[in-house]
């Protein structure tokens, strides 16, 4: 037998080395970084601005409510009352919003609120609910939502006290708008999983809207029985918050100035003179944009912002 060929020895070829990949620089900031750390030092000052504008817009209203006035028509006494009501109507309102974005009341809520809501004074009507869709945290469904419950929810809970009131002052037709407060808790089981504004926060920001209007509706009973006494009150609660509504609805009217007003005294013809009605109608203006500025400069203001911890290993 012939021998068998010897194996051939296996010759293996080394892969060319490759360069060293460098570990990824993890402490280097993005290219975006130093815009933002500018932004966040120029916050303060940017909502110290939006805070001085905020308060000129509502002084400015202040003063051209006040000269509408006639002040020789108003008995004195129930205008302190109705003030400390709108007060708290006023401050209802911004608790409602802080609900709707955060869960519970917090003060920055409420101070970012009064400040983005003097915006509606400002031609177009539509710039306060539009800066706190900019302002408010979440995705673009949660802003929107948010927003679009705080306004959907207060306008339902003004419909129906509204309806009720005037339904219990003898028009019972009005009884029809009382449904109206359970809309948004309903609307809400579409919104599970999808946004922040689910039934219980719903449930929980209507209540508290209730309670707002009803605040509401005392103070303009009190401001129209500074003018003409105390007439039917059951009818001017109902009417006020209607006009409320009315003028939240009617949006190209910045702030509802005007069709408050008119809605009010519609509503209310054949109670009160019509000259009685219309004064108090201008009244609760006054009274709700001096409330408005009071409550700007108390809750307001926006928060000092804490100092920055320093960074590990500086002295």
């Amino acid at each position: 037998m012939s021998p068998s060929p010897a194996s051939e020895p296996v010759v293996e070829i080394a892969a060319p080395p490759q360069p060293a990949q460098a570990p990824p620089d993890v402490g280097t900031p993005e290219p975006q970084a130093p815009a933002r750390r500018g932004l966040a030092r120029a916050l303060p000052a940017i909502r110290l601005l939006g805070f001085v504008v905020a308060l000129g817009i509502v002084l400015a209203m202040a003063v051209k409510a006040v000269r509408e006035v006639e002040l020789s028509q108003l008995a004195w006494w129930p205008l302190a009352p109705a003030f400390a009501a709108t007060v708290a109507w006023w401050l209802l309102l911004a608790r409602g919003w802080s609900l709707l974005s955060t869960g519970h009341p917090r003060r920055a809520d409420v101070s970012t609120w009064c400040r983005t809501q003097s915006l509606r004074y400002l031609p177009g009507g539509i710039w306060a609910p539009v800066s706190r869709v900019a302002i408010v945290r979440g995705t673009i469904l949660d802003r929107l939502s948010t927003v679009a419950a705080e306004n959907v929810i207060a306008l339902c809970a003004a419909l129906g006290l509204g309806g009720l009131a005037l339904a219990a002052s003898g028009d019972l037709v009005w009884a029809a708008l009382a449904p109206v407060v359970a809309v948004p808790v309903l609307a809400s089981r579409f919104l599970v999983g999808r946004t922040r504004v689910d039934p219980p926060r719903t449930l929980v920001a209507t209540r508290n809207y209730l309670l707002a209007f009803l605040a509401y509706g005392v103070s303009a009973v009190l401001v129209q029985a500074a003018v003409s006494g105390l007439h039917d009150p059951l009818a001017v609660a109902g009417a006020a918050a209607l006009a409320w509504g009315a003028g939240l609805v009617i949006v190209i009217a910045p702030g509802g100035i005007g069709v408050r007003e008119a809605v009010y005294v519609a509503l209310l013809a054949g109670t009160l003179p019509t000259a009685e009605l219309a004064a108090a109608a201008v009244a609760m203006r006054v009274v709700a944009v001096i409330a408005e500025l009071v409550v700007l400069v108390a809750a307001g203001r926006p928060a000092p912002q804490p100092a920055a911890a320093p960074a590990s290993g500086s002295p």
